[in-house]
């Protein structure tokens, strides 16, 4: 395949194949292609790996109708979408199935919203959580409505009811309702989105972090516990900061214990991006230890929660179920907080101790949010303030150095 700086005059002069169609590459825009077709057809085409590593090509125009410099354009948003998880090309396959002329209800079209777009792009907790949504609030509000008879006087008291008794999910139907109709819009069912703009109702973050002792007290609980899979799948949480799907979902593919890195595939993380992370070296070796167990029969004392390691299984944690991994530790979370004597505390505040660990130690909200995979710098500025225990610290030596020297 060529690859040359494509400009107006080469394009021009560029000559068709004998037979089916060519490709001359932009060294500008890498992803940007002149298809040149035997009967004399040019036109702009980009290419781009979506998610699950599916290459596409999309047609962005004819030469003769599109600019250079606007088929860069293009490409470049397309690609960009890729990368962050979007299938432009799948999305207008969708659209083209859709009737222009159809009008189905709110009801109706999550339904299809659900089946054909979030259940083909999402995690299923996200999924599950999304129906939950829908049935629970959005459906018996403004179910019976068409489309586009949907108002944002419907859509605010659809929030101002469910705000009465669940203030957050009543934020959340508004997002998710605003989602359905963002893709009526794109498949031309709708010309507006109600739900834009929609007043939210404030959010005060939750914010637990265990103490030192609690830490010590939960790691007596866990190696004093018959169920060692899921203590492994604890410790690895306060080790590495990851989400508990995340550490669930774990295939020893995604390891280079040598290295000391772990690399989670996009479809596992809740932005929808590859995330290499290192692993600490209690995190290697507790790896370590459970590969080197694979094929061996459990100790005697293994509960019946733990699975017996399986020679070429690919799950680190192995289930019985469909998914072929272990899909929920809640049982065993809440019984380790009771023996440990660690009140209010749910999984996902092993994140957030684990951060909290990082940031009170004195390293940058920066890397903190390199760790934990974040990709706005606002979702790790929330742990900004336990920066004052290693400032105070540094300008207390500051102090007795100036203290020292009669200043």
């Amino acid at each position: 395949m060529a690859r040359v700086k494509l400009t107006k005059n080469l394009v021009d002069e560029l000559q068709p194949p004998a037979k089916g169609q060519a490709f001359v590459w932009d060294t500008e825009v890498r992803g940007l292609a002149v298809r040149l077709t035997s009967a004399g057809g040019k036109a702009w085409i980009a290419q781009m790996i979506v998610r699950g590593g599916k290459e596409r090509r999309m047609t962005i125009g004819h030469c003769s109708k599109v600019p250079l410099d606007r088929a860069r354009q293009e490409a470049r948003k397309l690609i960009a979408n890729a990368d962050l998880g979007r299938d432009v090309a799948q999305e207008r396959a969708e659209a083209k199935q859709v009737k222009p002329d159809a009008n189905p209800t709110i009801a109706e079209f999550s339904e299809r919203w659900l089946d054909e777009v979030v259940a083909r792009r999402n995690r299923a907790s996200t999924l599950k959580l999304r129906r939950l949504l829908v049935k629970n609030h959005i459906t018996p509000h403004v179910g019976e409505v068409r489309l586009s008879d949907l108002t944002r006087k419907q859509v605010e008291d659809l929030h101002h009811a469910v705000s009465q008794k669940y203030p957050v999910a009543a934020n959340r139907a508004v997002s998710t309702l605003s989602a359905i109709l963002a893709t009526a819009m794109r498949w031309g069912l709708l010309d507006r989105n109600a739900a834009l703009n929609v007043h939210r109702n404030s959010e005060e973050g939750r914010e637990r972090y265990l103490t030192p002792d609690e830490i010590k007290a939960l790691a007596q609980a866990l190696d004093a516990s018959p169920a060692q899979d899921s203590a492994d799948v604890v410790r690895l949480l306060l080790l590495t900061g990851a989400r508990v799907g995340e550490v669930l979902a774990m295939r020893w593919e995604q390891l280079n214990l040598e290295a000391g890195v772990w690399t989670k595939p996009a479809a596992t993380t809740k932005q929808n991006k590859m995330h290499r992370v290192p692993l600490s070296p209690p995190a290697v070796a507790l790896l370590t230890k459970r590969k080197q167990s694979m094929g061996k029969p459990p100790p005697p004392r293994a509960s019946k929660l733990d699975h017996a390691p399986q020679i070429g299984n690919p799950w680190v944690f192995p289930g019985d179920g469909k998914a072929g991994h272990m899909t929920t530790i809640r049982v065993f979370w809440s019984a380790l907080c009771k023996r440990a004597g660690i009140a209010e505390a749910r999984i996902h505040d092993l994140r957030h101790t684990f951060a909290s660990l990082l940031v009170s130690s004195g390293e940058s909200l920066p890397v903190v949010g390199a760790l934990l995979g974040h990709t706005q710098a606002k979702t790790t500025s929330r742990y900004a303030h336990l920066l004052d225990d290693p400032l105070r610290a540094a300008a207390a030596r500051v102090g007795e150095i100036a203290t020292e020297a009669k200043l």
